[in-house]
């Protein structure tokens, strides 16, 4: 389990085998450019049922969009839907290398406090994105609710 500034045990996952960032990443997930509209993400959340879209400029992640982004922009933008995404995105990412443990996917995502990371490769490329729902089957239920309670209230 974590210790105090958290390190992996292997006794917490829920498979033996040592595994990596590329074993639980979503692979090559929808993106924006910060030029789309606020719509156009949405239309990505819906259709493949994700609560994040990485914007890219150039091939490179830049940002990333959340749908609680666009939720607490409608306060402020009752035309929010019509915006660029450039207006309401969370700027810069965290991200972790494809070969990098899930020990240290872990210490991103806490360290961070984010509930995904982008996996790029060593040139900046996007290949793919881990959410807490790519941990919660390989981790212990104590380990992913320690995860999580770390993120959510971060030290």
């Amino acid at each position: 389990m974590f210790g105090e500034r958290g390190d992996l045990n292997a006794s917490v996952l829920t498979t033996p085998e040592v595994m990596t960032a590329a074993d639980v990443m979503t692979v090559a997930p929808h993106t924006c450019s910060s030029f789309s509209t606020v719509l156009e993400a949405v239309m990505i959340f819906r259709e493949k049922d994700c609560g994040a879209v990485p914007i890219i400029a150039d091939g490179k992640p830049v940002a990333i969009l959340t749908d609680r982004d666009v939720a607490l922009a409608l306060s402020e933008f009752p035309d929010v839907v019509n915006r660029p995404v450039s207006e309401i995105m969370s700027p810069g990412i965290a991200a972790v290398a494809p070969d990098d443990s899930l020990e240290q996917v872990c210490g991103v995502l806490r360290d961070r406090a984010v509930r995904r990371v982008l996996v790029v490769d060593s040139a900046g490329q996007l290949l793919g994105i881990i959410g807490w729902a790519d941990m919660a089957p390989i981790l212990s239920e104590r380990m992913m609710g320690r995860l999580v309670q770390d993120v959510i209230t971060p030290s």
